[in-house]
């Protein structure tokens, strides 16, 4: 017979986080959502690790905490914490939005598993381990490493496999955590939490999309016609995903100065109406000082606008940009370094 739990005195005083996590896991899973979209990453991660460490307390430290936050604990309450992670994970992703979730989640499985272990090896191994495995298994390891590795291995495929790979990574959404299982196990190793509850979402446009930034140039410029040929809608999503409005960072200021000029102030106007501060103030350093107050005092005129009249603005910088790079009339600095494409 299992030994009986602490009683609440004589149990470690709680943590802040652990507390949290109580109050928490005991509300309603939409007033739950409504706390955790105003938590920081660092507290829900400070959460989740809470959930990890705190597998069962007594329904006395329950009402404690519910009388330390001052209000009436709900009858029926579970006192067992066991499954919190996954709850905890559910609430996240309905709160911040499944991608964001995943990148919280994802430093929890860093080091373990058979796929993370695959990626650790040389480049001439790994290649002898997926070389006759399917375009759709290799986009799935390929989903679960890290961007720039996961370029390194593309890399050394045959063209052909590259695009069957990218047009695949490119289209996944979710899989059955069976899938994910079973790939584990084909690499002879247990899974590692890679994914919690029925399914495990994957942003498979933005994973390409990682992937060919860190390609070269030429490959990825040849990768993206040849998708073109082959699913013209989903290539389409692919060249969005390669430069978006915010990569004007990675514009150098004469080049800056450059696309400006091909943008009406109207657009540029209505195109800043959502963007960041840096991104302001990169426009505003690349025009003179009278032209920025420009744009300032318009800005502040500028009433409510729709955001689809705003992403069609910012669209046309991005692909005035990318005409002017294709001419060669402008630099956009590369992803991770300082090259250029």
């Amino acid at each position: 017979m299992a030994p009986s739990a602490k009683s609440a005195t004589e149990q470690k005083p709680l943590t802040g986080a652990e507390k949290g996590l109580l109050f928490l896991v005991s509300l309603e899973e939409a007033v739950a959502t409504k706390i955790l979209k105003c938590m920081t990453p660092e507290e829900v991660r400070q959460l989740r690790a809470a959930a990890a460490a705190l597998p069962e307390v007594e329904s006395a430290a329950l009402t404690t905490v519910h009388v330390e936050f001052a209000q009436q604990m709900e009858r029926g309450v579970p006192t067992s914490l066991r499954g919190s992670g996954a709850y905890l994970r559910r609430l996240v992703g309905h709160a911040l939005g499944e991608a964001k979730a995943v990148e919280l989640w994802a430093d929890s499985r860093e080091g373990s598993g058979a796929v993370q272990q695959l990626a650790t090896l040389d480049l001439p191994t790994i290649l002898g381990i997926i070389d006759r495995e399917h375009p759709q298994t290799i986009a799935v390891i390929l989903s679960q490493i890290e961007p720039k590795r996961a370029a390194e291995i593309a890399s050394q495929l045959n063209p052909e496999r590259q695009a069957q790979v990218v047009i695949r990574l490119a289209q996944l959404e979710s899989l059955p955590t069976t899938v994910i299982e079973e790939i584990e196990k084909q690499f002879a190793t247990e899974i590692a939490s890679l994914a919690t509850g029925s399914r495990h979402t994957i942003d498979g446009v933005r994973a390409a999309g990682d992937l060919l930034k860190h390609l070269e140039s030429e490959r990825s410029e040849a990768l993206i016609e040849e998708l073109t040929s082959l699913n013209p809608e989903l290539a389409e999503k692919l060249k969005k995903a390669l430069f978006t409005f915010e990569d004007l960072m990675r514009v150098d200021a004469k080049g800056m100065q450059v696309v400006l000029k091909e943008i009406s102030t109207e657009n540029l106007v209505l195109a800043l109406k959502t963007a960041s501060e840096e991104i302001r103030e990169k426009v505003f350093g690349s025009v003179s000082s009278r032209a920025a107050q420009m744009i300032r005092e318009e800005l502040e005129l500028l009433g409510p606008t729709r955001l689809a009249d705003v992403e069609a603005a910012q669209q046309m910088v991005v692909e005035a940009a990318l005409r002017l790079e294709r001419e060669g009339r402008i630099q956009v600095a590369r992803e991770g370094g300082a090259d250029y494409v």
